[in-house]
């Protein structure tokens, strides 16, 4: 299925669009109709084309379709908020990010059992959920007719893009409330005040290693994220790291900093043992 095309690659113009507009409601319109022209393109391709054989067509309903969809969701929540947040009273603010983010963990336990089904890596209900010639059997609907047309849709795929697009909306209100941490005095929520004296190229290396190791939330959490967890940590701004990434392919070391922390334990232990 040479016409999907990566999440890498999916994140990074998504994140080029973002980074395109000042005003966050042009941006995730922008966002928005990207996510419809992409899923619009695959839609036309498999019914066009099909699969070759049921692995490929439960790896597109349970990975790829779900991950486009999710951001669309996603996207959808925070512009939806952002329309929202000029009518809330000043300084309620954080009260309205807390409710929407009790609507969010609502919806997230009531369905906690698929949310480990993903976690866990699970594959035993594959077939029942990411097969359309079982659609019938349970259908969850989402918000739009990409989970209503028979040839491309599950029973399941629209309801793993809803969990994912509330998990993406779920960080995006964790940031809200986190920016408001430091004015807090009494907050036991904000990260102790390190400073990161590295260079950001290498602070890139190593995000792009935690995320394609699949260490952090079983392999679940984006790219983006880990970055944002990174930038947070260290107060450090990692800007288009995608194009930082292209630096570090070109290198004729690219993992130059993992190579350094690898040593770097290799030789405490040696002096341990010595």
């Amino acid at each position: 299925m040479d016409w999907i095309r990566s999440q890498t690659e999916i994140e990074s113009e998504l994140l080029q669009i973002e980074q395109s507009f000042f005003n966050p409601l042009v941006s995730y319109d922008k966002t928005i109709a990207f996510c419809q022209n992409t899923l619009e393109e695959y839609r036309s391709k498999v019914i066009k084309n099909g699969f070759t054989d049921e692995a490929s067509e439960i790896q597109f309903f349970k990975k790829e379709k779900p991950f486009v969809y999710g951001l669309l969701l996603q996207y959808t929540h925070q512009l939806t908020f952002e329309l929202d947040v000029p009518n809330i009273t000043y300084g309620r603010d954080d009260d309205f990010v807390n409710e929407k983010m009790q609507e969010v963990t609502a919806f997230l336990s009531s369905h906690k059992d698929i949310v480990l089904y993903l976690e866990l890596e699970s594959k035993a209900f594959d077939s029942q959920f990411f097969l359309r010639k079982n659609r019938g059997l349970v259908t969850y609907p989402g918000h739009h007719n990409y989970s209503f047309d028979s040839q491309f849709c599950t029973s399941h795929d629209g309801l793993i893009a809803q969990i994912l697009g509330y998990q993406g909306f779920q960080q995006y209100l964790q940031n809200k409330l986190d920016m408001s941490v430091p004015n807090r005095s009494d907050s036991k929520l904000s990260f102790p005040q390190i400073q990161w004296t590295g260079s950001k190229v290498a602070l890139t290396e190593l995000g792009f290693a935690l995320y394609h190791s699949g260490a952090i939330n079983h392999g679940n959490a984006s790219l983006k994220m880990v970055m944002r967890l990174l930038q947070q940590v260290t107060a450090t701004d990692l800007g288009d790291y995608h194009h930082t990434s292209i630096r570090l392919r070109n290198r004729s070391n690219p993992t130059k900093f993992i190579d350094k922390l690898k040593n770097s334990l290799l030789n405490w232990m040696a002096e341990l043992d010595s």
